[in-house]
């Protein structure tokens, strides 16, 4: 196809929700490109854990094969990928075009599907050695003997203090300013190790109000997510960034969808991923065809 032609539709962002939207797209007839800066997969190419969450693949598959299977499977079924940053997404007001501007190429399309996930809230700390950001980032690290401060309320960070106690950490403090976790996830860390209070954290200590000053050696952030955005979008979002979508994935911006972990969907995961962009490409296709 020419490249001063209009697609379709453009999708961006390569993760499983991503990724199955232009599968379908793709196998529907329309003429569609996705466009990823990275690698197709998404964040399942940085975890190090395995699926067991998801039934169609074995409890053992890991995330990262399953990122795998994503890209070869789009590319053997002829998806269109170009991989590149996209920089911002704007209407053409005498169209109703969308125009996609990436590093390389701009494009127009009649149809976008935003699918550019999330990425840990930092809370202003610095991934390294010694601070690991988020629940990916976990299983990386190195705690044999160390004092490992955690710091977040929700299921993450219960599932990080399981992670360091089994790699050996010699003292853990989970500190928490509001307990989001799940009851039995949160219980499951002993009293001793559990602190919900406000905190401030500096020189290497965690000094909680209402408990003793923690020094670590390891500091682990589990503060949650928040949505990855192009520039220039316009369409309606929550508190937190998300898209706001009907159950179509479509936003307040007709003709521009939004999908996986980038919109308000009650439950983020690989599954609701992929059907989100099942949803957003049978939604696309009927809209072109005239039929809605």
């Amino acid at each position: 196809m020419k490249e001063n032609s209009v697609f379709d539709s453009i999708v961006i962002g390569g993760g499983p929700a991503g990724a199955q939207c232009t599968l379908w797209m793709t196998k529907l007839g329309l003429n569609c490109r996705l466009i990823e800066q990275d690698k197709i997969g998404g964040l399942q190419n940085r975890s190090p854990y395995t699926n067991s969450w998801l039934s169609a693949v074995q409890a053992t598959t890991r995330a990262q094969d399953v990122a795998r299977n994503i890209a070869a499977n789009l590319k053997d079924q002829g998806c269109e990928i170009l991989f590149d940053r996209c920089n911002s997404v704007t209407v053409d007001p005498d169209s109703g075009d969308f125009l996609v501007a990436t590093e390389q190429k701009n494009f127009r399309t009649r149809t976008c599907v935003i699918a550019t996930g999330t990425r840990e809230v930092t809370g202003g700390f610095v991934r390294s050695d010694t601070t690991r950001i988020g629940l990916v980032d976990v299983a990386s690290g190195h705690y044999q003997g160390k004092r490992v401060a955690i710091l977040g309320g929700g299921d993450a960070a219960c599932e990080a203090h399981a992670t360091v106690t089994e790699m050996g950490a010699a003292e853990i403090g989970v500190f928490a300013r509001t307990v989001r976790a799940r009851p039995q996830l949160w219980a499951e860390i002993p009293q001793t190790q559990r602190f919900a209070t406000n905190y401030t954290v500096t020189d290497g200590k965690v000094r909680p109000t209402n408990a003793p000053e923690f020094e670590f050696d390891v500091l682990v952030v589990c503060y949650g997510w928040q949505p990855v955005v192009p520039e220039n979008i316009t369409a309606e979002r929550d508190a937190l960034g998300h898209f706001i979508t009907d159950e179509h994935m479509e936003t307040s911006v007709r003709n521009l969808f939004a999908i996986g972990d980038v919109n308000t969907g009650p439950v983020p995961c690989v599954a609701t991923a992929l059907a989100d962009g099942v949803y957003a490409a049978k939604a696309i296709e009927k809209r072109l065809s005239g039929n809605s």
